[in-house]
């Protein structure tokens, strides 16, 4: 077995999950995928787990023929992530195209007067992971993907979705292909989406979202994302792309460090196979 103080010095291969808590339905998702399946660029993490949440939208869509959904989300305030106009791009779409979903609306919670219930999530997966790692290293991705199901000590297991390259959506090109006013609403003022607050999308209005920049405000703003006299393409049109035709490549330093540790004995045989598939 490895020592815990040699692993660290080699490059960390990275594994990531993001972890949804579905309110309505009593459950959390957890997305999971390793680095020569995903990476963190503009259509994963650069894009918040909004790939994820138009995977929920379309499984809830299909699970629901002939029903009128109204769906909220919630989430922290934090911009990078959960406001920007690759979300704006991802619910008008799906307000557009998934025929069951009428309405979305996004609201974010005030740091200081409310409680998240994803974060409550991710401490649980963390305290479980730590445990294990005082019992010895952890060496490939499907023992985290164990560790996650297992995180709830009582109430239903985690579910875990293991992604491959095939389930990533290049958003960027959806987004560029959809709308590109982000910023000016129908009154000529600023949009500033860190002030915002609440986000709503209704199939009624395609190719506008509505939002609030404080809970207190009574009517909505709109925001007309082709306000401009410009020819785009219609929204009966535009698919979705993949972000990625093949499996990723590790670069190169880290695939000699990994080598260094399997020919040390420092990542035990019983693991190598799966380090040498990705080779």
């Amino acid at each position: 077995m490895a020592k815990k103080s040699e692993i660290p010095k080699k490059r960390k291969r990275n594994e990531e999950d993001n972890d949804n808590d579905i309110g309505a339905y009593s459950g959390v998702y957890s997305y999971f995928w390793d680095e020569v399946q995903g990476n963190r660029g503009a259509n994963e993490i650069g894009s918040d787990p909004n790939l994820i949440r138009l995977d929920y939208l379309n499984n809830l869509n299909e699970q629901n023929p002939n029903k009128n959904l109204h769906i909220t989300f919630y989430s922290d305030n934090c911009c990078g992530q959960n406001k920007n106009k690759f979300i704006i791009t991802l619910y008008s779409y799906a307000v557009t195209h998934f025929e069951n979903i009428e309405t979305i609306t996004h609201k974010y919670l005030i740091k200081g007067h409310t409680q998240n219930e994803g974060d409550n999530v991710h401490s649980l997966i963390e305290k479980k992971v730590k445990k294990k790692k005082k019992s010895g290293p952890i060496y490939t991705p499907y023992q985290y993907v164990t560790l996650i199901k297992n995180a709830r000590k009582n109430g239903k297991p985690f579910t875990v979705k293991e992604l491959t390259y095939e389930f990533f959506t290049n958003l960027k090109a959806l987004q560029e292909l959809w709308g590109y006013n982000f910023n000016e609403d129908d009154h000529k003022n600023n949009v500033i989406l860190n002030d915002v607050k609440v986000l709503q999308f209704n199939k009624a209005e395609p190719f506008i979202f509505s939002y609030k920049t404080s809970y207190s405000q009574s009517e909505f703003k709109k925001v007309n994302i082709r306000n401009k006299r410009k020819k785009m393409m219609g929204p009966e049109e535009i698919t979705v792309i993949k972000a990625f035709s093949k499996r990723l490549e590790l670069g190169e330093r880290k695939k000699k460090d990994l080598r260094d540790l399997i020919n040390k004995n420092l990542i035990p045989s019983y693991y190598a196979d799966f380090f040498y598939s990705i080779l």
